[in-house]
């Protein structure tokens, strides 16, 4: 994401990180830290980059689609037969843990809480907002792209088609797995981890009565 942060403040005029900073609501040297990719922005500050810029949000976070929405709106673009809805909806936070390792058993999944999203920002994604999750990751085996104790927003509305190359949170027995999803000639389906100090795990049809899809991670960022 960094080098896309990097292309934007060019594309809008490329302005000094300062001015931006105070535009967006963070400090230059947090600017500066989401450019050089040390840290993530939060999802206030991908909503403030979405209202002075205009930028598409799934561009932004995922690298797919136009820099900027057709009609220049952003992520506000999607969907507006939400009028009248609230525009933050509660997204209900599962204690359960995926594991971006070898593995993690999931003794918990209550939901204790929720945290808070934009719904624009959500479809924006690509998301289904009603059918969105928050759990947190465990590991290393998804760095660099996905840090460790990392915030993950998950949408369980897309499980029917596994899309080749994307992020899920599967369910393998009793362990919850946030992998990248790769289908393989053979028709095996590959969990393969972002960490190459992970082997990938092949998975075929005898594996269909413990394999199960919780949803698609269509977003994540580093708890403060």
């Amino acid at each position: 994401m960094a080098q896309r942060l990097r292309d934007l403040r060019k594309a809008i005029g490329d302005p000094e990180r300062e001015d931006l900073a105070r535009s967006i609501g963070v400090s230059k040297n947090t600017l500066a830290s989401y450019e050089r990719g040390e840290s993530e922005p939060t999802a206030s500050a991908i909503n403030a980059y979405r209202a002075h810029c205009k930028v598409n949000v799934g561009w932004l976070v995922t690298g797919e689609g136009e820099m900027f929405a057709p009609n220049g709106e952003g992520a506000l673009a999607a969907n507006k037969s939400a009028a009248g809805k609230s525009d933050w909806l509660p997204l209900p936070f599962f204690e359960a843990e995926a594991a971006a390792g070898y593995g993690r058993i999931a003794l918990e999944e209550l939901s204790t809480g929720s945290v808070a999203f934009e719904r624009a920002f959500l479809r924006g994604l690509g998301a289904s907002p009603e059918n969105c999750f928050v759990m947190k990751s465990h590991g290393d085996s998804m760095e660099p792209t996905i840090p460790d104790d990392s915030l993950l927003v998950v949408d369980q509305s897309q499980t029917e088609k596994i899309e080749h190359g994307c992020l899920y949170v599967f369910r393998v027995s009793d362990v919850l797995l946030v992998k990248r999803a790769r289908w393989r000639m053979d028709g095996k389906l590959e969990l393969s981890s972002d960490n190459p100090a992970y082997q990938p795990e092949f998975l075929d049809q005898t594996h269909a009565d413990t394999l199960s899809v919780l949803g698609r991670v269509v977003y994540f960022c580093r708890v403060p």
